[in-house]
This record gives structure tokens, sequence and C-alpha cells, in this order.
């Protein structure tokens, strides 16, 4: 129960983390921004709508032109705003999954945190107990030195250790604080909230041979893919960037009446639909466009290659950290037992004659060291297994 409740206050910080941190804001923002750009690329150039007045009115059949109004639109080929608009989609796309690498990065940190904040809050409480134990040892100790069964150099040998062990708790101490910080900032917090610190520990597994492909799901592959897919649209549009584009216009003269002499449909206005082309003769211009696409394109496969291997290679490596682990939790357990009982019977024939006294305090510092051992591993467990999480895009 006490692990379970642990791990729903942890996912509480996930959650505060994933709402509060500057890092995954700025992503989230990123990729509503490239969203508005799609809408934007997809739509035809604004129409051009002209407005002439004759000072000197133009006399023509009809009439004196007094002024013209002239509204045109320019069409891209077939196919280039189309293009246009899956390009920047998938820029998008890169985006989001930008956003969703820097919120899983950011809960593999939060989550080793606060393993760490365990490993270093159990080594306090640790050493504290291991603490009294000296200073009960030191007590007998003292009865055995009065009453002649020891010699005054178990008494220093306390007294060293005591003070070695007083001193690791003051480093202990300190370092929780720093932990704590660091904890607090990825949440974005005030550095020095308080908050409660695990004191147990769920043990989280994961299945290596299941997920020992699926770093191929990791966000920074899929935004590679996504950014190979824009820049095959971006050729596209390249391409459809050096064929003809074609403007329609429309001019609306108005005529006045001639006073001079009667005319068959005097004043009446004219009407002049026009149709224009430009065309893309500067062929290097073009050339180099898709050129450049092409090259963005073979830099982007190389890239993804190149990632796989590095996302592998960490994989490798926690995986190895998740099993060491794993290995050390099960022998530290049995090291344990084993050095509590030796101690047991060591204090038990020490308090009765006084004899065998560095032996005692050897089995009782490797006693601690074995619990201190314990507890990192489970920590080191968890925190690898945050990791292959992070790699494979795990929930």
């Amino acid at each position: 129960m006490a692990g379970s409740a642990q791990d729903t206050t942890l996912n509480a910080f996930l959650k505060e983390a994933a709402e509060n941190n500057p890092g995954v804001k700025a992503a989230y923002h990123e990729y509503y921004a490239a969203l508005e750009k799609v809408p934007q690329v997809s739509a035809l150039p604004d129409p051009k709508l002209s407005f002439g007045y004759f000072i000197s009115p133009v006399e023509t059949r009809l009439g004196p032109q007094q002024f013209k109004v002239s509204l045109s639109q320019i069409f891209p080929w077939f196919g280039t705003l189309k293009e246009q608009e899956k390009a920047f989609a998938e820029k998008a796309k890169v985006e989001y999954q930008q956003f969703v690498n820097i919120k899983n990065a950011l809960f593999r940190d939060v989550k080793a945190k606060w393993f760490e904040l365990y490993k270093v809050s159990e080594a306090i409480r640790i050493t504290k107990e291991n603490l009294d134990v000296l200073y009960s040892l030191k007590q007998i100790s003292q009865r055995n030195y009065e009453t002649g069964k020891t010699q005054m150099t178990d008494l220093l040998r306390l007294d060293v250790n005591i003070r070695e062990q007083e001193n690791k708790l003051d480093d202990l101490e300190e370092k929780l604080a720093t932990v704590k910080t660091e904890f607090n900032l990825l949440l974005n917090r005030d550095e020095q909230e308080d908050f409660n610190i695990p004191s147990a520990l769920n043990l989280d597994t994961f299945n290596l041979v299941a997920y020992r492909d699926s770093v191929r799901n990791n966000p920074q592959l899929t935004a590679l893919e996504h950014k190979e897919n824009s820049l095959k649209h971006q050729y596209e549009v390249a391409k459809k960037k050096g064929y003809p584009t074609v403007s329609l216009a429309l001019d609306y003269a108005v005529i006045g009446e001639r006073t001079d002499m009667q005319v068959e449909n005097s004043g009446q206005d004219v009407i002049m639909p026009m149709v224009g082309i430009s065309i893309p003769l500067n062929r290097k211009k073009y050339d180099a466009m898709k050129k450049e696409k092409e090259l963005q394109l073979k830099a982007v496969q190389s890239n993804q290659q190149n990632k796989v291997n590095m996302l592998s290679a960490q994989y490798k490596k926690a995986e190895e950290q998740y099993v060491d682990a794993m290995r050390k939790v099960e022998l530290y357990k049995e090291q344990t037992n084993e050095t509590e009982r030796i101690y047991s019977l060591l204090k038990t024939g020490y308090s009765a004659d006084g004899q065998n006294f560095y032996e005692l305090l050897r089995t009782r510092l490797m006693v601690l060291k074995y619990e201190l051992k314990l507890e990192q591993a489970k920590a080191d467990q968890n925190i690898a297994v945050a990791k292959l999480e992070y790699l494979t895009n795990q929930k």
C-alpha cells in the first residue's frame, strides 16, 4: 500500500511537471504555431484591386474614358497549394513529435530525481540507524572497559567511526537539499518548496524481450520521418514552381456620353476580361530548388540511421544498467540478511565477554554498506526503467 501511495504521488508530480515546465510549454506553443502556418500556405495569393482615374479623359468611339477599375487573381500551377499544405502539415507533425520527446524526457528526469531522492533519504535513515547502533555499542564498550573485558582502543575505534558517520550524515543532508532543489526546478516550483519524500519504493520492471526493437517508436525518429515526408512535398512544390502561373483579370472602364455626335451605345461602360501567363525562363533557379530538396532528403535519411544507432546504443546501456541493478538487488538482500545474523551473534558474544570487538565493528559497517547498496540498487533499477521507457516511448 505504501508503494502504491508513492506511485500516486509520483504521477501527480509528473502531471504538475507537464503543466508547468517552461520547456514543455515552449514546445507546445511551437507546435500550435506550426499548425497556424498550414492555412496560410494553402491559400491563394490575395487578389489585386486597382483603380485608375483619367485626369485627361481618353477619347474612344463610345465616349471619353473617365476611370477604370481592375481586379486580378494569380493562380499557381495545379496542385502547388495542396503540396504546400501537405508539406507544412508534416512540419507541424515534426513539432508535435519534438513536443512529445521533450515531455517524455522531462518525465524521465522527474522519475530519476524522485528515485534519487529516495536513495539519498534512505541513506540518511540508514546512517542515523547505524549511528544509534554505534552509540549503543559505545555504551557496551564503556561497561566492558570499566570491568576490564575490553581495551581503550575499542572505544577509540568507535569514536573514529562515529565521527566518520556523523560527517557522512551532514554530507547526505546537504545532498538531499540539492536534489530537492533540482526536483522543484523540474516542476517550475520555488526552489525551497517542501514536499514529502518517498519512504517506500515499488520496484519497476521492464519487458526487455518485448520492447527490444522499440527504439524506432522514439519521437525523435518519428519526427525525422515527418521531416522526410515534408521535404518530399517541398520537392513537389519546387517542381511545380517551375511551371507557369496563370493570372485572371477583369477591367471595368466607365465611359462618358459623347456630346459631339450621336453614336450607338454611346456612354456604355466596357468590361474586358484578361488572361496572363508567367513563363519561368530562369531554369537554373528552379533546378537549384529541386536539388536543394534532394540533398536535404539525403541528409534526413542519413540522420535517421544515425539516430537509430544512437538510440540503440543508449538502449543497450540502459538495458545493462537494468539487469545489473536487478542482480544487485537480489545479491544485497542476501548479503544484508547474512551480515545481520553474523552481527547479532557477535554482539551477543561481545556483550558477554568483550571479545572480538574489531570483528563486531567491521561486521556492523558491512551491514551498513549492504543496506545502502541495496537501496541504491533499488533506485538504480527504477531509474534504468525510466530511461528504457523514454527510449522506447512507453507510457
